[in-house]
């Protein structure tokens, strides 16, 4: 509680929270301006010869780690698109060894 404190009167910390709150307030404001119950295009002629949407398997990339683990996030190198990065989340954490669960509230 007081490490939160003390980075709550850090004047970076007020300035960032200044920012989002400007960026947030522009996109509710975005949000408004469109009126979602319009039919915005109604004097198009529907296409149906348009295919149903499909999807094909290229390739299964499987965790080598022993303890069955879910995929939170996969991120993809921005150069080429060659490699990739996996967050895992491990639904079991109530039953993990300690020190694997990190107390936010200690401040340490």
């Amino acid at each position: 509680m007081r490490f939160r404190k003390k980075v709550e009167k850090d004047e970076v910390y007020i300035q960032a929270i200044q920012q989002l709150g400007s960026v947030m307030e522009h996109t509710i404001k975005q949000n408004n301006a469109v009126d979602i119950y319009e039919e915005y295009f109604d004097d198009m002629a529907e296409d149906g010869s348009v295919e149903p949407p499909s999807a094909k398997t290229i390739n299964v990339f499987r965790d080598p780690n022993e303890h069955k683990r879910s995929a939170a996030n996969i991120s993809w190198y921005p150069d080429n698109a060659q490699k990739l990065a996996v967050a895992y989340s491990i639904l079991e954490f109530q039953r993990s060894p300690p020190g694997m669960c990190m107390d936010l509230t200690s401040g340490i």
